[in-house]
């Protein structure tokens, strides 16, 4: 080693080390290189993905869509599962699997379509409940642990594809001085309890994929764009609801929540496409 740093010099020797060092994570660094919008629609459009989903599923895909319209060069192809893909080199197929209020036929139908119309057609697949799918009364353990054997099942059986997990979204929880007096009254807050139970949810969810792909629609639907969160607290613990100006109705997702939140689920499944090409 002495004679070849008489040869080519201390500096060459340590520019040669660190080269090595950055080559060996390559691929790992340029999924975590800063990639603009337009970029991971083009990301996307190069891939094969499958979202079941439901009414706040679409208002995604309908901001999906939005966004498109302001970068017309994506050839990104977003169409039913049931549409011929053929050799097609990127695709967005979407179902709206299952029935509302009823969890566990999202699984079931979720992993049909997987296993008897897709698979070989696709190389991702995420699903996604509903902020309807849990309420105040719902067993939220019994939700996630049905959750995750479908999604376990499907792993072991597909291990061509790369599922992805999406947080639950939420509902637009009302404050203000008429809410807090009606809270101090003792009258419960059923807005603030169904989204406690969506917020538990969200949190198996997180803790037991923690090393696994997830979009986190919880938390865009929750996030100003100056990285503030909508919250409430009770009993000492804070949760998360819709930011008010993203909806109309409290639940399903306005011009303004789509653009947001679809913006937030490209770039989050563009990343995961990056990192598990």
């Amino acid at each position: 080693m002495s004679d070849i740093m008489r040869l080519i010099g201390p500096r060459v020797v340590i520019m040669l080390l660190v080269f090595n060092g950055c080559t060996s994570s390559n691929q790992e660094e340029a999924s975590n290189v800063p990639q603009t919008l337009e970029q991971d629609l083009q990301t996307l459009a190069d891939a094969r993905v499958f979202f079941g989903h439901q009414s706040v599923g679409k208002n995604i895909l309908e901001g999906i869509e939005g966004l498109l319209k302001d970068h017309q060069g994506i050839d990104l192809r977003i169409a039913d599962y049931t549409t011929e893909v053929g050799e097609s080199k990127g695709c967005l197929l979407h179902a709206a699997v299952g029935n509302n209020t009823e969890p566990l036929s999202k699984c079931v139908d979720f992993g049909r379509i997987i296993d008897e119309e897709l698979a070989g057609k696709i190389d991702y697949a995420l699903l996604k409940f509903c902020y309807i799918d849990i309420n105040r009364d719902s067993d939220v353990s019994k939700v996630f642990n049905d959750y995750k054997r479908t999604m376990d099942d499907l792993i072991a059986r597909h291990p061509e594809v790369t599922f992805i997990h999406a947080t639950m979204p939420l509902r637009h929880s009302p404050g203000g001085p008429s809410i807090w007096l009606r809270e101090l009254l003792g009258r419960p807050n059923k807005s603030k309890l169904d989204n406690i139970k969506r917020n538990q949810f969200n949190q198996m969810l997180r803790s037991n994929y923690n090393d696994s792909a997830i979009v986190d629609i919880a938390a865009s639907e929750s996030t100003y764009a100056n990285g503030k969160r909508e919250s409430f607290k009770m009993d000492g613990r804070t949760y998360y609801s819709l930011i008010g100006d993203y909806t109309d109705d409290g639940g399903h997702l306005n011009v303004q929540g789509r653009t947001r939140v679809a913006s937030v689920f490209v770039q989050q499944i563009a990343s995961i496409i990056r990192s598990h090409p």
